[in-house]
């Protein structure tokens, strides 16, 4: 790896001083040259800067004076030759893909400058909806055999020398195959037939053309009948797919007021045991009060309470109340009433006596849980509402600007 990194620095040492040795040789023998003759550029190669060190007859150096070398002009008969040459080069390269300009029917080559640069060429017409500037032949509407001559003007200039000559193409129909060209007499006569009468509430279709009997009818597109299989099982995909997103949806709500009214339930159970009731009897006092208030209106349907109505009729089928408990928490399916039930289950199974303290620590819990649900509540409404308000700001600047941008028009 040494030998290698030490090799390049050699390499790159000696094409450095190589470089700095023709450098200096090629400073100093411009520097020793006679600078009384500049040559001009050729014609065609273009203009060139110079820079002319002026120095006194000690050799010191005076002023420094750039120089724009414009290239050597032509003389007369040089431009003449040069028109000729043009000529016969675009005469070569004009026909393009074409046998020759007797036979045009392809997009001829009319360049904008000849001899290397040097001619510049302007190209003109007689009928250019035929042969345009840009050499396009337009020959889509001409008959089988029709011909048409189209001459087109070169004109070659060189400075102020300005030369003209006409070229003559001989335009031809397109070089259809015996197909092509019925296709051709096939859109034609349907056209004809088309703008032949426009006040005709009817368009007559000729019955024969080329000496061929013709039928019609209506395109219609064809369509794959796989395509209703695909669409069939994309729409049995999305419909699944719609429904394992709402039930999951229905989850995602029912878990969310579950936390949110457990709080409320704790708070309940707390007071009325603290009241000197039991845990049946605060149980059935909470679901006797929910149930008028739904029946009054005043409340609707809520998940826990709905729970709660259900497992006070299974203890009145004959369900101990442990059991109604345990199933309570199941169907909640939240560690919070899980252990809400384990609770009661205790009290029942035990009589805790600290019940009511537990019950207040729980209720502590739940309600911090309760603000932290309402806090995200509200961050998620403030981001729903991020979209109208970007929507609301875009119509604000649009009734702003676009009267502001009609007046500059005006």
């Amino acid at each position: 790896m040494k030998f290698e990194l030490k090799k390049k620095i050699i390499q790159i040492a000696i094409l450095s001083i190589v470089m700095a040795c023709t450098a200096g040789v090629t400073q100093r023998i411009g520097h020793d040259s006679d600078g009384k003759e500049i040559k001009r550029p050729e014609p065609g190669e273009g203009a060139k800067q110079e820079q002319i060190d002026v120095l006194d007859e000690n050799g010191n150096l005076v002023t420094s004076v750039d120089l724009y070398v414009d290239e050597r002009e032509l003389s007369k008969d040089s431009v003449d030759m040069y028109f000729e040459n043009a000529y016969e080069e675009v005469m070569n390269i004009i026909p393009g893909n074409n046998e020759s300009l007797d036979c045009v029917r392809e997009k001829l080559y009319l360049p904008d400058k000849a001899q290397n640069g040097i001619i510049n060429l302007e190209w003109f017409s007689n009928d250019y909806s035929i042969i345009n500037y840009n050499g396009v032949v337009n020959n889509y509407d001409f008959d089988e055999d029709e011909k048409r001559e189209v001459t087109l003007r070169l004109v070659m200039s060189y400075k102020e020398y300005e030369d003209e000559r006409e070229i003559t193409a001989v335009v031809l129909p397109p070089a259809y195959t015996d197909d092509e060209w019925f296709v051709v007499k096939a859109e034609r006569t349907i056209k004809q037939a088309e703008e032949e009468n426009p006040q005709a509430d009817k368009i007559i279709l000729p019955d024969i053309i080329d000496n061929r009997n013709m039928t019609y009818k209506k395109h219609i597109e064809k369509t794959s009948p796989y395509i209703f299989i695909v669409l069939g099982i994309l729409a049995a995909t999305l419909l699944v797919y719609s429904g394992y997103q709402k039930k999951k949806k229905m989850e995602n709500n029912r878990k969310r007021e579950l936390i949110y009214d457990y709080s409320e339930i704790v708070s309940k159970f707390t007071l009325l045991l603290g009241a000197g009731m039991t845990t049946r009897m605060a149980w059935n006092k909470i679901t006797a009060d929910y149930r008028k208030k739904r029946e009054a209106g005043i409340i609707s349907n809520r998940c826990v309470y709905d729970e709660m109505l259900e497992t006070e009729n299974n203890m009145l089928a004959g369900i101990s109340e442990y059991m109604a408990y345990e199933q309570f928490g199941k169907r909640c399916s939240l560690k919070e009433y899980m252990k809400l039930a384990t609770l009661l289950q205790t009290n029942i199974k035990k009589g805790t006596q600290k019940l009511r303290e537990l019950l207040e620590q729980e209720a502590e819990e739940a309600f911090e849980k309760r603000k932290n649900l309402a806090r995200t509540r509200g961050e998620e409404a403030t981001t729903k509402m991020l979209f109208p308000m970007m929507i609301m700001l875009m119509v604000v600047m649009a009734v702003i600007m676009i009267p502001a941008l009609m007046q500059f028009n005006v």
